[in-house]
């Protein structure tokens, strides 16, 4: 129909004729003409989002159009359709192309033409390439920064967001360019994607992220998450991360730092200034002759300066671990944090904060075994496609917690106690009942607000447990005797290993 001809026309009203028969309100629309009928609940469901798009942040699906790709040609599998296929498939990993492309081209508000065939998975495998990484990438990182997602109550500290970093691996397919490209473990195992993603604790969600290969390395990856950096943070990260070049530069970007460092007293740049009042103590972080000599042969360059002189604070103390069995053990840990300050912020409050660190290991749990499935390797069969998935599966993953996060604040719960591998079935479950019956074609019941029923049901799913303090037995046997045992842990501040010094930053 040509669009000049398409327009809205007023529909005579029907009020006081709700006795009549059906018949009449049928007449009366078609005595209108063939003109938009605006006000039609059936019109509007043919124009909506389909559910998955909906869960997105608006207009993430036209980033990734306008991000590079080679769609030239207006196919069915276009760069939106192939965008929402991704998304799709990430959520239904089980599927095979052929059912992610029968369950996408059942959706409401597909923009393909009327009577468009479902195209097949060979096709769907082409047009996987021409999309390539960077709509993904950038569909992921439109909603990763979206304003709209409530943030729990233990998402933020000493009037802080508190964030993660860390680092995992995923499993590729077993094949030698794949192997060659990003590196393998051991000689016969499988190569391995690496990705390090910034978490934010109060939504559970990835704020940034950076996709790489096993051979990279988690330090180099997460040198690339500087700009994630800001005013107004809080990062906790475990030991492995530190580097005093490292240090500088990410709290350089105005972030406070609370990151865990190694024991060993060799092992650090720094040294003791003072001891503070609360048991923690001031430090300085100087550059050695050695580090420097790294750095320059790292950086490929001589003459590279060194460092500056900085200071910092560092809180050392023991975790006593007593289960109900009796079973105790001692951990010791030593942090290191911008926060200076010990009456703003106490040792033992800082202490009891990095816990919070654990919220990243859960987050990459439910991404590696609840969204992807335990066991499952990426489909992709070259390097681009790799990471193309990692992509989709972190927005996938992204799209549940903030699902889960508008059920906790609307409950008054924390997102911690809304069970993930609930949400992601009820998700899927509603996904599918959206879409048009494959055999008689027939509407979804869902109607034009499939987002309020699944969000009433997932609000009618008990909470989870808060607060659970527990740990394993420490053998296979322990572990079938105590599959989950309660613990007592018992903080303590300790004074540090460390050397002292008088000497004062910058002398």
């Amino acid at each position: 129909m040509p669009a000049n001809f398409a327009m809205p026309v007023p529909v005579p009203s029907t009020a006081g004729d709700d006795a009549g028969p059906p018949e009449a309100g049928l007449a009366v629309r078609v005595a209108a003409g063939p003109g938009l009928w605006e006000s039609e609940d059936w019109l509007a469901d043919l124009r909506r989002e389909s559910l998955p798009e909906s869960l997105l942040a608006g207009g993430a699906i036209a980033a990734a159009v306008a991000a590079e790709h080679r769609h030239r040609q207006e196919r069915a599998l276009n760069a939106e359709v192939t965008a929402l296929c991704l998304v799709t498939g990430a959520l239904f990993p089980v599927l095979g192309y052929d059912s992610v492309l029968a369950l996408v081209f059942g959706m409401p508000g597909v923009p393909v033409r009327p009577g468009t065939p479902v195209p097949t998975g060979p096709a769907y495998s082409r047009a996987r390439e021409r999309h390539g990484e960077a709509p993904a990438r950038a569909m992921f990182e439109f909603d990763a920064a979206r304003c709209d997602v409530p943030a729990g109550l233990d998402g933020t500290a000493f009037g802080l967001e508190v964030t993660q970093i860390d680092g995992t691996t995923l499993e590729l397919f077993n094949d030698p360019l794949l192997a060659e490209e990003f590196g393998i473990p051991a000689p016969g195992a499988k190569p391995l994607l690496r990705l390090v993603g910034l978490l934010h604790s109060g939504t559970r969600r990835w704020r940034a992220a950076v996709v790489g290969r096993y051979l990279d390395g988690e330090n180099t990856l997460a040198d690339g998450l500087q700009d994630a950096f800001g005013p107004g943070q809080l990062n906790l990260a475990d030991r492995g991360f530190f580097s005093m070049d490292r240090w500088l530069r990410f709290s350089g970007a105005g972030a406070h730092l609370l990151w865990r460092v190694k024991n060993g007293a060799k092992c650090v740049p720094f040294r003791t200034l003072r001891v503070l009042k609360d048991g923690s103590e001031l430090v300085l972080l100087r550059e050695s002759t050695s580090m420097r000599a790294r750095r320059r042969k790292a950086a490929g360059d001589p003459g590279l300066p060194s460092l500056p002189d900085t200071a910092a604070r560092l809180v050392c103390f023991t975790v006593l671990t007593r289960t109900r069995a009796g079973r105790t053990r001692t951990t010791q840990i030593r942090l290191l944090t911008t926060l200076l300050d010990p009456a703003l912020c106490p040792a033992g409050e800082l202490a009891v904060l990095y816990q919070r660190r654990w919220l990243v290991e859960i987050a990459f749990l439910h991404l590696k075994r609840t969204v992807r499935g335990t066991g499952r390797t990426l489909r992709g069969r070259s390097a681009e496609l790799v990471r193309q998935e990692a992509w989709a599966l972190l927005l996938a993953h992204n799209m549940i917690a903030a699902l889960a996060d508008r059920a906790a604040a609307t409950a008054g719960l924390t997102p911690g106690e809304i069970t993930f591998t609930a949400v992601l079935s009820l998700t899927r479950a509603a996904i599918i009942s959206d879409t048009c019956c494959p055999h008689c074609g027939k509407r979804p019941a869902s109607g034009n607000a499939p987002h309020a029923g699944l969000d009433a049901t997932i609000l009618a799913v008990p909470p989870g447990r808060a607060g659970r303090q527990r740990t394993s037995g420490r053998t296979p046997a322990e572990r079938r005797k105590w599959t989950s045992e309660p613990a007592e842990y018992t903080l303590t501040i300790i004074p540090s290993n460390l050397p002292k010094t008088d000497v004062s930053p910058g002398s």
